[in-house]
């Protein structure tokens, strides 16, 4: 008799790196704007703390390996006690979130899980041109400090944003974008896993 197990894969190592600011080995930092990329924590908790103070920018994680196309669920948990009054993921001047993790596929398309504002959850559509692409997760009135557990296909979050066969991911990534209305915000990010 056979027996199969599922593969649980860590793809952001938070567990095993050193506690204190910064970001873990072979994450990099991008900035976005003129203002600074926000700063990074990891916490006794083993999470990423993102905070930003009227910055945009993200610590981007490149995989050991692509995950190719497959079955399975991307899944994390976050929180934030720091919603954006006045953001709208949809209206480029006001774009703001107080955090996002990101999926970096090979062809170079980039989907955005967000904290929103006021969009609806599941509301999902393109952001900056065809090669990326926001799925809304949360809202300004879930921002009360409690950790919300999400699980994605992004798979085939990619076929529904982009409308064609997924790619392989070569990266996830956290970010923070508050330059737009000069918010302050501070966010948690858990292990991003693979499942």
């Amino acid at each position: 008799m056979f027996t199969t197990l599922l593969a649980l894969q860590t793809l952001t190592n938070l567990s095993f790196a050193p506690l204190g600011p910064g970001l873990p080995e072979r994450w990099q930092v991008k900035q976005v704007g003129r203002n600074g990329a926000p700063s990074f924590q990891v916490t006794t908790g083993h999470a990423l703390r993102i905070e930003a103070n009227a910055q945009s920018g993200f610590g981007r994680h490149p995989l050991r390996a692509p995950i190719r196309p497959s079955r399975g669920r991307l899944m994390w948990r976050w929180r934030t006690g720091t919603a954006i009054k006045g953001a709208s993921l949809r209206v480029r001047a006001r774009a703001d979130s107080p955090v996002r993790v990101f999926v970096e596929y090979d062809d170079g398309r980039v989907l955005y899980y967000s904290w929103g504002n006021a969009e609806p959850v599941g509301d999902r559509f393109a952001w900056g041109g065809e090669t990326r692409s926001v799925y809304v997760c949360r809202r300004a009135d879930d921002a009360n400090g409690s950790w919300y557990m999400e699980s994605h296909d992004p798979f085939t979050d990619y076929q529904r944003a982009f409308n064609r066969a997924p790619h392989p991911i070569v990266a996830v990534g956290i970010g923070a974008d508050t330059d737009q209305l000069g918010a302050h915000t501070v966010a948690e990010v858990g292990e991003v896993t693979w499942e």
